[in-house]
């Protein structure tokens, strides 16, 4: 079974906005057994709306179009969908009907513009839209079930579960019940995380896929729920090959699960960042960790002695608190260099890297790696694993 959607607008097209849309409608259905098999967009243009209406629907069993239902001059898509078909546009009276009514509810006069989004193709099946003023609708073309939605964000998605869902359950109940294994990683990038998995056998239908987002990889194990069992032995190859750069399983938060460990081992965490500058606290804070201080700094406060005590004095305050962490990122040293310090109740960790001149040159994107860097110190602390650099663009100083 071949699904697509096709986004409609100017908007989109330019990228003037994000297609949050089609990000969340392709979750939804790989997630119901529909998994999507293309995505297009379109502009605002009527000729292209109507040729694509026409190509694709002779190749899709199911199409989503989304968009271009409003009351404005640029709101082409029924009567795109009409041409497209060959049929002329008829006004819904019970959608109108309840266009009167929503205007009505808000003690407000509905203007005419607003009755073209009463019109749908001749032969269609009306949708309505429990969140807004455009139906839906449903049309047959060329074989294809075609379904024209909304495309505010919460008038979208709620079609989409109480109308299109419910239809395509009617018509196809037994799709293919997918699975897929996901995981993020952190500290190389994709080829190198490809070649470590290159090995592996994989069973057949079965398909191994990354997603590189610098700093992380996402990895991800696609298949059939009924090779499930199979499935999860490949996958258990594939964490033990990537244990040292492994973030998270799932689609979980790295910062959640790294607060959901201090608060289960009863620690409190104190940090003190420079070259952050407060990144670390507000990723930290967002999900709830347990935090007793925090502190931004623009000077270097640390050093590295001998014995690898953390010259500072919220490291030596927590000696009289045993279930205290403390973890710190310090601000540029000599220009090039910045230095990590954990100090747990039992040992104190402290590293000093380089920072290659690319890195320096994006402080944005360096700010996010190195939040992550100092998180995986503290993850992997919690866990009971090496803690050290993994990051492949530092290079430790010894």
């Amino acid at each position: 079974m071949k699904v697509e959607m096709l986004s409609t607008g100017d908007e989109v097209l330019h990228g003037d906005i994000v297609d949050t849309n089609a990000v969340w409608l392709a979750t939804t259905f790989y997630e119901a057994g529909y998994a999507m098999t293309f995505r297009t967009t379109s502009g605002d243009s009527l000729a292209t709306l109507v040729e694509t209406l026409q190509q694709r629907s002779q190749v899709a069993d199911i199409l989503i179009v989304n968009g271009g239902l409003g009351p404005t001059s640029d709101d082409y898509t029924a009567q795109a969908a009409a041409q497209a078909a060959g049929v002329g546009l008829v006004r819904n009276e019970e959608w109108l009907v309840q266009l009167n009514a929503f205007f009505a509810r808000r003690g407000s006069e509905m203007a005419a513009i607003n009755l073209k989004q009463a019109d749908i193709p001749e032969g269609a099946e009306m949708l309505p839209n429990g969140n807004g003023t455009a139906c839906g609708f449903r049309l047959y073309l060329n074989q294809c079930q075609i379904f024209f939605t909304p495309g505010p964000p919460a008038e979208f998605q709620l079609m989409v579960m109480q109308q299109v869902l419910p239809r395509l359950r009617k018509d196809f109940p037994t799709p293919q019940q997918l699975l897929c294994l996901r995981l993020t990683t952190f500290g190389r990038g994709e080829s190198f995380i490809a070649a470590q998995l290159a090995q592996i056998m994989l069973p057949d239908g079965v398909n191994l896929g990354y997603r590189a987002a610098s700093p992380i990889v996402e990895v991800k194990l696609s298949g059939s729920e009924a090779q499930r069992a199979s499935m999860l032995a490949c996958w258990q190859k594939v964490k033990t090959l990537l244990n040292d750069y492994l973030l998270f399983e799932g689609k979980d938060n790295f910062a959640k699960s790294v607060a959901e460990l201090l608060i289960a081992q009863h620690y409190r965490l104190q940090l003190c960042e420079g070259f952050s500058a407060g990144l670390l606290y507000w990723t930290l804070a967002d999900v709830q960790a347990p935090l007793s201080d925090a502190q931004i700094t623009t000077h270097y406060l640390g050093g590295v002695e001998k014995n690898g005590a953390v010259k500072t004095y919220h490291a030596a305050k927590k000696t009289s608190q045993p279930h205290q962490i403390f973890l710190m990122i310090s601000p540029i040293i000599e220009s090039d260099c910045l230095e990590f310090s954990l100090v747990t109740p039992q040992n104190t960790y402290q590293f000093r890297v380089t920072v290659p001149e690319h890195l320096l040159a994006t402080r944005q994107k360096l700010q996010e790696i190195v939040v992550l860097q100092a998180l995986y110190l503290l993850h992997r602390w919690l866990t009971d694993q090496p803690v050290n650099i993994i990051y492949q663009g530092f290079e430790v100083n010894t």
